[in-house]
């Protein structure tokens, strides 16, 4: 910061030094100055106040890691001695919450004096302010917001809208009027906003937010990044974009990056807040002294400590192996994810069509991807809770069983190895965590409170039905916690699934359906394409949509503008040589046509057309036959599609 703000004021120093008219400029020297000192010194003391504050709350979270141990001795050394001293056993609940509050406050004071809670942070207003700070008027965000337009910019029919054409009189730049957009420019302009939203994404996702909490500056790093790529964009082309439209990719790479930086920052915080971590453990520790209060043994207070440390990590390990185990059985046995690529394809475009959805359709379309994925998710989430769910809660009661199995054991061994040794609880606590592992990991537990213990067969007992009554819960062990753990089955069936090609055809945007992501040197190849006309493929200067399939095009005499600014034609059947797009595919000339995408064609020919602001006229008029076939037709062409790999 201080490199840059030496080489700003050297920059104002030699402007006004070096300018013809310096000394008319004189009087705004020294306000320029004093504006960027401002500045400077503002930028400093809120970076130095957020910096006090991190460290703050590391201290703060580095004192809680030391005194973790003295805390929990103390809480429980209290807990016994009010226990002895109120002899309540029959005590009332209210007067035993007041004794705890009492006690709870008074050790959490000592932890936690001089340090600040963690504030929420407010990504909607930040965004606001980011937005500002680089120029744009508040009217322009505020309008975006409300209608919420930018949410599906990748998903858009067009882009000419956001476009203004750059046409010169007198040396001035005149607005033109909104003109049909070029499809192959329409689909630049869709691939640039992927790639933003990809390197934005891969941006958000290196910052530390889990270990270093949220910082604005993240947002602002993303919005300057958008800005600078959109004049990278722009630039040798014949036209620029609204300011709309950079509000809108904003906004759009903002809303795709919300989720992660809230359960980042949600991370960072559970893990570094004082405040939240003793919020978490206050029933934990309330019901220990609870226990203590209506007369419970050391050796029952011991066992509900152990068997809620046993629970956090049984329940994760269930749901991680469950999650596994219900995706390799879907892999196995799953029509629509046990074949190759091309049948899941099938699949999708069945389930589409069943559906009917023609926002689904394009999302298929532009984004062939986003749709599968959407696609997998639907079907597990079927699996597991409709079509399938005895067969999947058979799954979990399984691995239930077995991690029930291995506690039992691991208590039994570690009982008769500390009898057998004549050693204490820390040795057993040692012997038992052992036997879990990798299994499960328990968190660490003082035993200083505890020393008395030395009935282990009693604590066996406890814990073996303490844990026994957790995992008869199905409210913690639930086929709705298996969605939420780590090893989620439709993520893992999703990258399992679609770590292949997905480029599609620059004609048509059928999907290679090779099932390597980079199958070089083998060309990319689709068993059947569609009409061009579904990814608004046009005769320029025309609003004719193409109703021609690309195998029967590469066979015909036509021509084609390789790109929108194109002055040349290329005749289809030389393709390949129109640049690497185009011989980068492998489209083989025959008459092939699927039914499928004629069907489609004329059941969505008004939306199509309203989507594309185009029509399906003149040339590309939709032929007679097309409209007598049915849903049921386009459906059963599916398997025509898979018969040929």
């Amino acid at each position: 910061m201080s490199k840059k703000y030496t080489e700003i004021t050297k920059a104002i120093v030699a402007y006004f030094e070096d300018d013809k008219d310096k000394e008319m400029l004189v009087q705004w020297r020294s306000r320029f100055e004093l504006k960027i000192k401002e500045f400077h010194e503002e930028l400093i003391r809120d970076l130095k106040r957020k910096l006090n504050e991190v460290i703050q709350q590391n201290n703060a979270r580095k004192k809680l890691d030391n005194k973790k141990t003295e805390f929990e001795n103390n809480l429980l050394q209290k807990s016994k001695e009010i226990a002895h001293q109120l002899k309540c056993t029959d005590a009332d609940e209210e007067e035993i919450k007041g004794q705890f509050n009492t006690v709870w406050s008074h050790l959490v004071e000592d932890l936690t004096s001089n340090t600040k809670p963690f504030e929420n942070i407010d990504l909607q207003k930040d965004q606001f302010v980011v937005l500002q700070d680089l120029g744009v008027e508040w009217f322009f965000i505020n309008e975006s917001k409300s209608s919420q337009k930018y949410k599906g910019l990748s998903e858009a029919g067009g882009y000419s809208h956001y476009i203004t054409s750059k046409r010169s009189i007198g040396g001035c730049r005149e607005k033109a009027k909104r003109y049909i957009f070029p499809t192959q420019e329409q689909e630049k302009i869709r691939l640039f906003i992927d790639e933003v939203e990809q390197q934005c994404l891969e941006a958000m996702k290196s910052k530390p937010v889990a270990t270093r909490g949220y910082s604005s500056t993240y947002l602002q790093e993303l919005a300057k990044h958008v800005k600078q790529r959109v004049t990278e964009f722009e630039s040798g082309r014949k036209y620029t974009f609204k300011k709309e439209f950079t509000v809108d990719l904003s906004l759009y790479v903002f809303d795709r990056a919300e989720s992660w930086l809230l359960q980042s920052h949600k991370t960072y915080k559970d893990n570094n807040d004082v405040f939240s971590y003793l919020d978490s453990k206050k029933k934990e520790y309330y019901n220990i002294f609870k226990s203590f209060c209506k007369g419970s043994s050391s050796v029952v207070v011991f066992g509900e400590m152990m068997c809620k440390n046993l629970k956090v990590s049984a329940v994760e390990a269930v749901c991680n192996k469950t999650g596994v185990d219900i995706a390799g059985e879907m892999m196995s046995s799953f029509p629509a994810f046990s074949g190759n690529r091309l049948n899941l394809e099938k699949h999708v475009l069945a389930s589409l069509a069943e559906n009917e959805d023609f926002n689904s359709f394009i999302i298929y379309i532009q984004n062939p991807r986003k749709q599968v994925e959407a696609f997998i998710k639907e079907e597990v989430e079927k699996y597991m809770f409709v079509t399938q769910k005895g067969k999947a809660q058979n799954v979990l009661n399984k691995n239930v069983e077995d991690i029930t199995r291995l506690v039992s054991q691991a208590l039994f061994e570690a009982t008769d190895e500390v009898k057998k040794k004549k050693g204490d609880i820390e040795m057993w606590v040692e012997e038992f965590s052992s036997k879990l592992r990798p299994n499960l990991t328990l968190d660490t537990i003082s035993c200083q409170n505890f020393s008395e213990i030395n009935n282990f067969d009693f604590l066996k007992e406890e814990i073996d039905k303490g844990f026994k009554n957790i995992t008869e819960d199905r409210s913690s062990l639930s086929l709705n916690k298996v969605n939420e753990c780590r090893q989620k089955p439709e993520q893992i069936l999703i990258d399992q699934l679609c770590n292949c090609c997905w480029e599609r055809c620059p004609f048509c945007a059928a999907v290679c359906t090779n099932t390597l992501k980079d199958h070089s040197p083998d060309k990319h190849s689709v068993p059947f394409h569609r009409p061009s006309g579904v990814k608004g493929w046009h005769d320029r200067g025309t609003v004719d949509l193409v109703i021609d399939f690309c195998t029967t095009l590469v066979a015909s005499d036509r021509k084609f503008y390789p790109e929108p600014d194109s002055k040349k034609t290329v005749p289809f059947k030389q393709y390949p040589t129109a640049g690497e797009t185009y011989a980068s595919w492998s489209i083989t000339a025959d008459a092939s046509k699927l039914a499928y995408w004629k069907w489609f064609v004329c059941h969505f020919q008004k939306k199509l057309e309203d989507y594309y602001d185009l029509k399906f006229q003149g040339r590309g008029e939709i032929p007679q036959q097309w409209k007598h076939l049915s849903k049921e037709d386009a459906i059963e062409s599916l398997n025509e599609m898979c018969s040929l790999r």
